[in-house]
């Protein structure tokens, strides 16, 4: 009997396409010798989308979705939720991945991928990773190393060396030790009694909750586009984060392997439609320019904050979950 590989992601319709070129680049560059089982987290799938994601199921690609507001909503303190979701993310579907461990209690360990990459490796390679005693597993975001204001943000208001917070959007999750430290717990507990502001709330929850039990992973596992490191020779996985999306830039690095996946998507010229479009809306794509300098703002104003999750931590240590 074959191993199973869980593999999450969350998303929305909008993001069908790019979860589709996703799916076709893991699939292409699996290891057989394994059962991957494919979650779609999501509450609006359409069904001509879900008919294309679904066109990549067979045996051992097994694929499912499952709405997860109301799931979520059933759980004891995730009804005030809504009312924390801050910045530039106001839906629950930014938190999805916290809840993983609890939400699935039949996985002692699963990915979280973001649908925003394409794997050129062999996924089943991370999922042998070792994680012992971590928490998650993941990779340092060296996206934003050359980003001054985010580095002070996460210095001084998450509270956690610059230099090693990760990025969220590539994670192996040691479901088994998340549930027994009650990440989901926490975290709730956080939101409900200080309501923090952050410029990636998941990211910098995860950060904050899970320091001293993160496993930093090769950087090949999470290649961002960024100025601070050259292209990778043969990366695992490319994330295109922040305002790297080949679908709405002329030329992005590591642009070629996106569009060679988006080919055998099944939504290529719906793909080569949009960011045609995209392209020509001027008003569009100064928005989408101007979305990091927005964030760079965001992150400048709450540095100066007078609570933070940095001074939060430094009076209730035992919110860590490797305190």
């Amino acid at each position: 009997m074959k191993t199973i590989v869980p593999i999450f992601f969350s998303v929305n319709d909008s993001y069908s396409p790019y979860l589709a070129t996703a799916l076709a680049s893991i699939k292409d560059n699996a290891s057989k010798e394994y059962t991957y089982r494919i979650h779609i987290l999501s509450d609006d799938i359409s069904e001509p989308s879900r008919e294309k994601l679904l066109a990549f199921s067979d045996e051992d690609f097994q694929i499912g979705f499952y709405p997860l507001t109301e799931r979520l909503l059933a759980l004891p303190g995730v009804k005030n939720l809504q009312e924390h979701c801050f910045g530039a993310f106001s839906s629950l579907t930014i938190y999805f991945r916290l809840f993983i461990p609890v939400l699935f209690p039949q996985y002692d360990k699963a990915i979280y991928l973001d649908c925003d990459i394409v794997v050129p490796g062999d996924i089943s390679q991370l999922w042998e990773e070792p994680l012992g005693h971590y928490l998650l597993g993941a990779v340092a975001d060296y996206s934003i190393q050359n980003i001054a204001p985010f580095l002070n943000y996460i210095d001084n208001y998450v509270g956690v060396d610059h230099r090693n917070y990760v990025n969220s959007g590539v994670l192996l999750l040691n479901c088994k030790r998340l549930r027994e430290m009650d990440l989901s717990g926490r975290f709730l507990e956080c939101v409900e009694k200080y309501s923090l502001e952050a410029v990636a709330p998941d990211q910098d929850y995860l950060n904050t909750l899970c320091w001293g039990g993160i496993m930093y992973l090769d950087p090949n596992w999470n290649a961002m586009p960024s100025e601070c490191l050259p292209d990778m020779e043969n990366p695992h996985i490319i994330h295109f984060n922040l305002s790297t999306k080949p679908w709405l830039n002329e030329i992005v690095p590591y642009g070629e392997l996106f569009w060679k996946y988006a080919r055998h998507s099944g939504f290529f010229r719906q793909i080569v439609l949009a960011r045609r479009a995209f392209l020509q809306d001027v008003k569009a794509v100064r928005k989408y320019k101007n979305a990091v300098a927005a964030l760079i703002k965001m992150a400048v104003r709450l540095t100066s904050a007078p609570q933070s999750f940095r001074s939060i931590i430094s009076s209730r240590k035992e919110l860590r979950l490797c305190s």
